[in-house]
């Protein structure tokens, strides 16, 4: 049996005090948001609460969905790479960047970049001999069960949390599920935004969601996982290799909102029984506001069809 927890969203707290001359951009706005509302929404003593009951199931991977930052700030790439470090090393951590990650142009090396370790196909992906920009998609591998993550975050103007896959990802992506497919495979797609139509209002959609949407359910995956909306969603895609579930994680920092936005992540439990996949789906997180860290549902996905459980 193999284990991935999936969290997304932590939105890192507490956010450092920008310089004057670093919110000469669209920062200024998300830093007067962040002054008067998110700081209440992402709470560090959560997002600790949340982490230490992750680690404590020992999952073989984690999959972070991105949004690690608030400002993209260069102080907060340097504290989100301390903390992928606190949850394993690259070996055990994938992350993929989110609209937040990216929210003004910044070089890449002294950005998002600092996170490649983390970012890098396993040796021995030739699905991924033709990555787009920087690096994706890129694979990962444990057995047949194998993770494709792409990026999604670009900058954007005021007022918009859009994505996009840029730099040929999506024929990438075509050409790896497609392989992975013909190999049996267990075929997970990491991605920030929410890769369906109608999933997020225009402003934070994904652009080129209907395209994403068709490859998939012409290629074929096991699991699709999400994050951006800060909501806990399952959708379910028809594809021509079965059904697929695309499961959405609210902020793993969030103390505010109902049951669906309290903080949350996700534990995916796959084994193959009798040449047929089978996958549960663990919720554990908060309850309510100020509540302790505990299990939430259960939810049983075989080849893709998701039942409920308990």
């Amino acid at each position: 049996m193999f284990t991935l927890a999936h969290l997304s969203d932590p939105h890192l707290a507490p956010l450092p005090t920008p310089r004057p001359a670093e919110l000469a951009n669209k920062r200024l706005l998300g830093y007067l948001n962040w002054l008067r509302s998110r700081k209440a929404i992402h709470a560090r003593p959560v997002l600790d609460a949340i982490v230490e009951d992750m680690l404590a199931r020992s999952p073989d991977h984690i999959a972070v969905g991105g949004d690690l930052t608030n400002l993209a700030l260069p102080a907060e790439f340097q504290a989100s790479l301390a903390w992928l470090e606190s949850l394993g090393g690259p070996e055990r951590v994938s992350v993929v960047p989110g609209n937040h990650d990216a929210y003004v142009r910044a070089d890449w090396k002294s950005a998002v970049g600092l996170w490649d370790a983390y970012m890098g196909s396993h040796a021995g992906s030739v699905e991924n001999s033709s990555p787009g920009a920087n690096g994706f998609p890129y694979v990962r591998h444990f057995g047949r069960v194998s993770l494709v993550a792409l990026n999604t975050g670009i900058p954007t103007p005021p007022f918009s949390a859009s994505g996009r896959l840029e730099d040929g990802q999506l024929e990438a992506l075509g050409g790896i599920l497609a392989e992975l497919g013909e190999k049996k495979h267990f075929r997970i797609v990491l991605i920030h935004h929410p890769p369906l139509p109608g999933l997020a209002p225009w402003r934070r959609a994904l652009r080129g969601a209907a395209e994403l949407q068709e490859l998939l359910a012409a290629r074929g995956a096991e699991l699709v996982l999400y994050g951006h909306n800060h909501t806990q969603a399952v959708n379910i895609l028809s594809g021509a290799t079965g059904p697929i579930p695309v499961i959405g994680a609210p902020s793993a920092s969030s103390s505010r909102g109902g049951a669906d936005h309290l903080a949350r992540y996700n534990l995916f439990a796959i084994r193959q029984d009798e040449n047929r996949w089978r996958c549960e789906m663990t919720g554990r997180g908060l309850r309510m506001l100020g509540g302790p860290v505990t299990e939430l549902e259960q939810r049983l996905i075989i080849r893709g069809c998701a039942d409920l459980d308990s």
